[in-house]
């Protein structure tokens, strides 16, 4: 499946002199571990990889994994938490020019910079969305927090959205957690059958489902 190769997304060191600082050498190569797990990952799946995977594929040594990890499940958390960071800074350049009360406008691109994202890394996308469902408590734990937060952000604008407007239908809290579960089972299911790359497509059922509970109030 297309959407499960690997490819670099860290450059290595050049060889030689080079004049960086140790700092900048550590950054450098703890930055290639986390692009090389997500990308093992995405081949091998989380149960197979091995930390030999990972070093080979960051081209350090184990000397250097160690250095940084105490082992495959730390780097693997460290990748997923620096994605969810990359995908946070899309969200925000993104959002920055909608106003913020214009809540369809921003629920879509919101979906369209998120979607954009995932389809534009598919290794992270299939390790963070279908590996992290076998890659123990502390990923499935993770992964609970982060959707938890997307469905706080939902929440947020939902209550914007009424405080400015009192005719908005009012929902339960929880929707939103059924939502942002209904939408991360849609993602794994077009990973699985169409690829990352069909990703985008989701946008408008996306928003168009959400939209439903900014919609008036029914009338008795």
């Amino acid at each position: 499946m297309e959407s499960r190769r690997a490819g670099r997304s860290e450059r290595q060191l050049p060889r030689g002199r080079h004049g960086l600082s140790r700092e900048d050498i550590a950054a450098s190569q703890r930055g290639r571990l986390v692009a090389a797990i997500l990308d093992v990952v995405a081949v091998k799946g989380y149960p197979a990889t091995t930390v030999n995977d990972v070093v080979v594929r960051a081209e350090v040594s184990r000397r250097t994994f160690y250095e940084h990890f105490d082992g495959k499940e730390a780097c693997f958390l460290a990748a997923f938490d620096a994605a969810v960071l990359d995908v946070g800074v899309s969200l925000r350049s993104a959002l920055d020019p909608v106003a913020r009360d214009d809540w369809q406008g921003r629920i879509r691109l919101s979906w369209r910079a998120f979607l954009a994202a995932l389809a534009e890394h598919p290794a992270a996308a299939w390790s963070l969305y279908i590996e992290t469902l076998c890659a123990g408590p502390a990923l499935v734990e993770r992964t609970t927090a982060v959707n938890r937060g997307f469905a706080d952000i939902f929440r947020a604008l939902h209550r914007r959205a009424r405080a400015a407007d009192p005719g908005v239908r009012e929902v339960a809290p929880e929707v939103f957690d059924l939502y942002v579960g209904g939408t991360a089972e849609r993602i794994r299911d077009c990973l699985h059958t169409a690829g990352a790359a069909a990703l985008p497509r989701l946008e408008d059922v996306f928003t168009d489902t959400l939209m439903v509970f900014f919609e008036p109030r029914p009338t008795p």
